[in-house]
């Protein structure tokens, strides 16, 4: 079984997706440990890089002009993950959705998402958060005494950082199985969202999502 841990880079106004990065874990001598990796910087198609991203993020319009549209990147990141079983796993709910939103919109199969796990609201459910409450990466990594590597906010180190949230709770979590058809099923579900509180943002960043907090208050 391979646990692909992911995270993404999006453009501010459409969310659109712009780098890619996982780190697969795989058991090995009776322990969780990263095997390999995969990063790549994905062209937009419909939006462009603003100063606030590359402010945020250090990518730059430099690393995005020759990058591989999206169509190229996914397959290639699908081809990467392989036909064995696997668990996606990502820091939050939003990354899932910026999936299933570019590839219905670039005409690529979904069919791939599947056993995907919400790392974020497992650790917050874990740690007794509050309702509505989202635990920012760098602050579950104070939680639990393990240092930031790399820079925030770029989708291979964040991968790399959530990777070692994951290794350290694996044992204390239990991670669900579900096929495709979940996804579209299950495109509203208030009850396993977990919302960042005003309080708790983390460089300035918000998620998406916080807003519909006070809809499930």
């Amino acid at each position: 079984m391979d646990y692909i841990v992911y995270d993404l880079e999006m453009t501010n106004r459409l969310s659109e997706i712009i780098e890619i990065g996982a780190v697969r874990v795989r058991m090995a001598n009776g322990e969780l440990a990263v095997t390999d990796h995969f990063q790549s910087f994905v062209q937009p198609k419909m939006d462009i890089l603003n100063t606030r991203i590359t402010n945020l993020t250090g990518i730059t319009k430099k690393d995005l002009i020759n990058a591989q549209p999206f169509t190229t990147v996914i397959k290639e990141f699908r081809d990467w993950i392989g036909e064995g079983e696997y668990y996606l796993c990502s820091w939050g709910p939003e990354d899932k959705w910026a999936l299933i939103t570019d590839s219905t919109f670039h005409n690529t199969p979904i069919d791939w998402i599947i056993n995907h796990n919400d790392l974020q609201f497992l650790f917050s459910i874990l740690h007794d958060s509050e309702k509505g409450f989202r635990y920012g990466l760098s602050r579950a990594l104070n939680k639990l005494q393990i240092s930031l590597d790399g820079s925030q906010h770029r989708a291979l180190d964040d991968a790399m950082n959530t990777a070692k949230i994951f290794v350290s709770i694996h044992k204390d979590i239990k991670l669900e199985k579900n096929p495709n058809s979940y996804l579209e099923s299950k495109i509203f579900e208030p009850e396993k969202l977990v919302y960042q509180s005003k309080d708790e943002e983390e460089d300035g960043v918000q998620s998406p999502f916080a807003s519909l907090s006070k809809l499930f208050g």
